[in-house]
């Protein structure tokens, strides 16, 4: 089973950092992904008031999970928006994951 949760202490988000080989951010929330206790993936985010970020979502290295991917970016985006923000930008490079996401272009480029 899929399971995709907030991380909830610094020293595991920084574990599982490394594990996906994604540079550690203290100021971030987390979230991660498992599949029957096997780690599948991470994604960390800031809240800048009006606006969010999702920077660099991640399957651990050796994997390619692309549903987990999509799955945990979902749950953080409406973690996000329960929080009332509205806009949120993601930092990634697979373009795929961001049209299957609705992710679009702002007017500086960013999705």
């Amino acid at each position: 089973m899929l399971e995709i949760k907030p991380i909830q202490t610094k020293a595991e988000q920084k574990e599982i950092c490394e594990l996906c080989k994604v540079e550690f951010d203290a100021d971030c929330l987390a979230y991660s992904a498992k599949e029957d206790g096997e780690l599948l993936g991470v994604l960390q985010f800031r809240i800048f008031g009006e606006y969010a970020v999702i920077y660099n979502p991640a399957n651990v290295m050796g994997t390619n999970d692309y549903e987990a991917l999509a799955a945990t970016i979902k749950a953080a985006r409406d973690f996000i928006y329960s929080c009332g923000v509205e806009e949120v930008l993601i930092q990634t490079d697979d373009k795929e994951l961001l049209r299957v996401l609705t992710f679009k272009k702002d007017c500086g480029g960013e999705f």
